[in-house]
């Protein structure tokens, strides 16, 4: 089989692993409601939606698991920019999104006080600061085959002390009261 062939061929796969994984969601959320409608009770419903969420993952895991360091990071470098960029959205939309974001705008407003920015500030510096590591980062470290900015400062600096020192400054802070 020629290259192109298996490309296509992996691309049709992909594609109806996609649409098997959409359909499935569709219909368990389908099903949730149809079972609150028939009066299963919401202390119910959610231990049932996060049991199953979880191992539908764990499910995903397993069958897709490697030992390949490429392939566990990367997906061999195969997945089209369409899938990469739905996968890069929904890592952006994680709990920091919706619950500090939102929170954020919530007890802030858009505009902000005085003493404090608003809101909007945190939400634009979010996107931009996303849009600059996708468009000035990710490409460089992309091309010399690296994972992570660890990686980098390890390779650029030499040693391991470099890579230990950026691996600790990625950890997040807590706020100051």
């Amino acid at each position: 089989m020629t290259e192109r062939g298996a490309g296509r061929s992996y691309m049709a796969r992909l594609n109806r692993i996609m649409a098997l994984y959409v359909v499935g969601l569709l219909g368990f959320v389908g099903l949730m409601a149809w079972a609150e409608q028939q009066g299963l009770s919401r202390q119910w419903i959610g231990p049932i939606f996060l049991f199953l969420t979880v191992m539908a993952y764990a499910g995903i895991g397993v069958y897709a698991r490697t030992t390949d360091a490429d392939e566990y990071y990367v997906a061999g470098r195969r997945i089209p920019p369409f899938y990469n960029g739905m996968a890069a959205a929904a890592d952006w939309m994680s709990a920091a999104s919706f619950i500090s974001l939102s929170g954020a705008l919530y007890l802030q407003g858009f505009s902000g006080t005085p003493d404090q920015p608003g809101g909007l500030a945190y939400v634009l510096g979010w996107t931009g600061g996303f849009v600059l590591v996708a468009m000035l980062v990710a490409p460089h470290l992309r091309a010399m085959k690296l994972y992570t900015i660890p990686d980098f400062f390890q390779v650029r600096f030499g040693g391991r002390w470099p890579r230990i020192i950026a691996a600790l400054s990625e950890k997040p802070c807590e706020p100051s009261p």
